[in-house]
């Protein structure tokens, strides 16, 4: 009997591994190095082969950047286009070295005029799409994931080439790692996603490699709108030492609830969704009349989604008929609301909540180490920051914002001692009170001098827009 077992195991095996083979896909571009590399995705589905999960920690800068930082210096694409050698379109990759304050292309080549793709610093418009190209350092590598937008939208059919909406999915380009030393060189492309998947704004890291959150998007015409919307959201574990690839687990539920990774905790991420009672059909999510009458009878949900066993639990549920605002620090949930002049503690595991502090500007922008970035919730009354120590409730209020027309402060790295911040602008105010910000200008100061309001700044020099 044991022999028939073992004969079975093996057939099993064998069978596995050439379903495997068939279904890996190779790149008829990609090198000999990155065929290798290439994977089919490996499904979670057995005790066994289950990724082990570290201490998970957010990899990029927030939303909209293009940028991440070391404790050495600050890595950026810039938003401007550049017209190349060969009449296509490019832009650069800086960096702002810490040690020195100043902003360089990232390209060592004496000599070089950085407008062409033999340069490291260009990166090709076509293939390195604005604002949502994510960049990260892991394991002194820095890694450029090329993404197109995973925004779900509505607009009119007839304005979008004629309605073609399949000519449309099809002409979207498949999300692509590339990886590069430090200083810019020997960038090369190390992984491709699968050409149907939409990877988020999010990506998490471990000691062991990245998780990104990949939906499908789809096409619907309603009437004579056509909605864009995705499906199928699940996490995926990219190893960064064999580049393959694994499903954990779905963020679809059956239920009517759509959610977002709003944090993370240990294995775990904390989800964000909009409990309206029921399904909303396309025209109520986009409609605002309707859609502002729906939400204030609706709930925000708050949950913890166990990576190990895709379990999801909620802890906490809000009414939308009181403004409130939230951040996730650790084990901790913080929420303020506008109407009520407190920030309390919400334990995102026993549901325990405590008060913080009393402070009428308790709107959460950010955090740095314990200090919680609060402003007022009326934005443009108030532009100053009061910073929140989470372990004492102690309020400090810096009265630092922007030099050139006193907007508040912009943060753009942290380091175990200092914040990058944007602390003044070279602009020309225009006539209807908007401003063209012809460079941004960035400075380091300590945290403790940005916390007390000292104008301690250690300026960048710059070189390019910002």
């Amino acid at each position: 009997m044991r022999k028939v077992f073992i004969l079975f195991l093996t057939f099993f095996l064998i069978c596995l591994l050439g379903a495997c083979g068939n279904n890996e896909k190779i790149d008829n571009e990609q090198t000999d190095d990155e065929q290798k590399l290439k994977s089919n995705w490996q499904q979670n589905s057995t005790k066994d082969g289950y990724q082990k999960i570290g201490n998970l920690q957010f990899a990029c800068n927030s939303e909209g950047d293009s940028a991440c930082n070391t404790e050495n210096g600050y890595y950026y694409l810039t938003h401007d286009l550049t017209k190349l050698q060969d009449g296509n379109y490019g832009n650069h990759l800086m960096y702002m070295d810490f040690a020195t304050c100043r902003e360089i292309y990232l390209c060592s080549t004496a000599g070089c005029k950085h407008n062409s793709l033999d340069c490291p610093a260009v990166f090709s418009y076509d293939d390195f799409p604005i604002f949502t190209t994510k960049l990260f350092v892991y394991d002194n590598y820095l890694y450029i994931l090329s993404r197109e937008s995973s925004d779900e939208s509505v607009s009119s059919s007839e304005g979008i080439l004629g309605g073609d909406d399949g000519y449309i999915m099809s002409q979207r380009k498949p999300a692509v790692l590339y990886r590069a030393n430090l200083d810019g060189t020997e960038r090369k492309k190390v992984y491709t996603f699968d050409e149907g998947l939409t990877l988020e704004e999010f990506i998490l890291k471990d000691e062991n490699g990245i998780y990104v959150i990949t939906k499908k998007l789809s096409m619907d015409k309603v009437d004579n709108m056509t909605y864009t919307t995705g499906s199928e959201h699940k996490v995926v574990f990219l190893d960064l030492q064999s580049f393959h690839a694994q499903e954990i687990c779905p963020i679809s539920f059956d239920n009517h609830i759509s959610w977002k990774v709003i944090g993370c905790y240990q294995d775990c991420l904390i989800l964000n969704g909009i409990d309206y009672g029921r399904e909303l059909s396309m025209e109520e999510k986009w409609d605002d009349d309707m859609y502002h009458s729906l939400y204030e009878d609706s709930f925000d949900i708050y949950a913890i989604l166990d990576l190990k066993n895709g379990k999801l639990n909620e802890f906490y549920r809000e009414s939308n008929k009181n403004q409130h605002d939230v951040y996730v620090v650790g084990d901790t949930m913080y929420i303020s609301f506008s109407e009520n002049p407190i920030i309390e503690g919400i334990n995102i595991e026993s549901g325990e909540r405590k008060t913080i502090c009393t402070l009428a500007q308790n709107l959460i922008m950010d955090v740095i180490d314990d200090m919680l970035c609060c402003r007022d919730w009326n934005l443009s009354s108030d532009h100053t920051y009061y910073f929140v120590n989470i372990k004492t409730g102690e309020v400090m209020h810096s009265t630092l914002v922007n030099q050139y027309n006193g907007w508040s402060l912009e943060f753009r790295a942290k380091t175990s001692s200092d914040m990058l911040v944007v602390y003044d602008y070279d602009a020309t105010k225009n006539s209807d009170d908007s401003y063209e910000i012809h460079q941004y200008k960035y400075a380091l100061i300590a945290k403790e001098d940005l916390f007390m309001g000292n104008q301690n700044y250690r300026k960048i020099n710059m070189i390019g827009h910002g």
